[in-house]
């Protein structure tokens, strides 16, 4: 059975560093519901998707593409009550760091911190020129301190697509917001 934290390949760095940003064991009880919310993508379908009371995924693909080969992938994740021990900055960071050791020539481009929907958000972009199934991959990441947990989007791309992936990313995530259930950010 496959765990939360997905075994593909520009991912490999949030899994392992979930070890080290360890969740409480106690179930996380939430008063409110947030959540990131995005643009659907036509021709996209769910290839996972999981939760539990401490985390939850959903990987996103191009219809008829799985979630071992794919040449687009659309990926949410929640960690529950980790907004209240690590930034979204730390936890990008963190993220960038396991890249550097993951991959030879890795480039890490297009740092910001910045402010969504009122919360605190950190956007950053990976490439990886040979990645672990021997072709070029890139993601960009966001991640959102919500008011208890990390929320986390992230596109990635495999490929000949790459670059254009990346424009098409960029665009895909600056119409992404966060929804706290009641509050005016959550209409869009």
């Amino acid at each position: 059975m496959r765990t939360l934290a997905t075994p593909l390949a520009p991912l490999l760095a949030i899994a392992a560093i979930l070890p080290a940003l360890a969740l409480a064991g106690t179930a996380h009880a939430q008063a409110t519901e947030e959540r990131l919310s995005g643009p659907e993508v036509p021709g996209f379908t769910i290839g996972y998707a999981a939760a539990s009371d401490t985390q939850s995924i959903r990987e996103e693909v191009p219809e008829g593409e799985s979630t071992q080969r794919w040449s687009r992938l659309i990926t949410t994740q929640r960690f529950g009550g980790l907004a209240t021990r690590i930034t979204p900055k730390k936890y990008a960071e963190r993220v960038m760091r396991a890249m550097r050791k993951r991959c030879s020539g890795v480039e890490i481009d297009d740092t910001r911190s910045f402010m969504l929907a009122g919360r605190k958000a950190y956007q950053f972009e990976v490439e990886c020129p040979v990645g672990a199934t021997g072709r070029r991959e890139a993601f960009i990441m966001l991640a959102v301190a919500g008011v208890n947990d990390m929320h986390v989007k992230q596109v990635a791309f495999r490929g000949q697509i790459v670059d254009s992936g990346l424009v098409w990313g960029r665009r895909y995530l600056d119409a992404v917001t966060f929804c706290l259930e009641g509050s005016q950010y959550c209409a869009r």
